[in-house]
């Protein structure tokens, strides 16, 4: 179980219906440049892989999570 951080900030999104709520909120992904900061455990990252983006940066803070 990973407890988030609130030195960070952290809250993780767990709900994979909200993930796909959230990206499907944004129009035109495949031709778009997408900076997700903080993508924790990946929910919402692996809606956005998905819908094909042009590109994908991903910026992580937390050392445990990015290794």
């Amino acid at each position: 179980m990973l407890i988030p951080k609130k030195s960070l900030g952290q809250n993780f999104l767990i709900d994979n219906n909200i993930a796909k709520k959230i990206v499907n909120l944004a129009k035109n992904i495949s031709v778009k440049n997408i900076i997700e900061i903080g993508p924790g455990r990946g929910a919402l990252t692996d809606e956005i892989i998905k819908k094909k983006p042009k590109s994908l940066t991903l910026i992580e803070k937390d050392k445990f999570l990015y290794e």
